[in-house]
């Protein structure tokens, strides 16, 4: 196993708690409840900042690798980079809708959130299972050490700011609730 997939396996972990608690506040909003709109908003920032920005490209890295390799993967490959550009664009469009709940958080506003924010995190966990399923172990199967070892040192270069020990700021609400939630899982 190499370290980028080691890497991207923890990431995938820490996106799917964080989705998870994205559904639940979208699930209160839902029922009339108070959701944390903070909690909301740094999501939202994270998701753009770290799986768009970094995520994303590492997995696309291991992609191109990939499709040098193996070319009958051609076309599913194709469609997983398509889907990174897709959950993109879903997360801008997510992103706006956010903006909006807190500047008019009238019904309308929030049922437009919650829909937007439940198709976010299916096809978010959707793609996740795919890569997991299908890249991961595609990539195992048929690149060769040299090819790791090139990825390897890139990837290492972009770590997620929530596992990072040295956050200050910047998604120190989400780390915490991670920890809880991950914590909980664990019980």
């Amino acid at each position: 196993m190499t370290d980028t997939l080691d890497i991207l396996r923890n990431e995938h972990r820490n996106i799917a708690a964080l989705l998870d608690l994205l559904a639940l506040q979208a699930d209160l909003l839902e029922r009339r409840g108070q959701p944390d709109l903070k909690l909301i908003t740094e999501i939202t920032d994270y998701f753009r900042s770290f799986p768009d920005m970094y995520h994303h490209p590492k997995e696309d890295m291991v992609l191109g690798r990939l499709r040098e390799r193996v070319a009958a993967l051609e076309p599913a490959i194709a469609e997983l980079e398509s889907e990174h550009e897709a959950l993109s664009d879903e997360l801008h469009i997510l992103s706006r809708a956010v903006v909006a709940l807190l500047t008019d958080p009238c019904p309308a506003t929030r049922a437009d959130f919650v829909q937007l924010a439940h198709t976010f995190v299916e096809r978010e966990r959707h793609h996740m299972a795919m890569e997991e399923r299908f890249l991961f172990p595609a990539a195992e199967r048929s690149l060769t050490a040299e090819d790791w070892l090139e990825i390897d040192e890139v990837v290492g270069q972009f770590s997620d700011p929530i596992s990072a020990p040295d956050v200050r700021h910047r998604f120190l609400l989400l780390r915490d609730r991670l920890a809880q939630q991950l914590q909980g899982d664990a019980a």
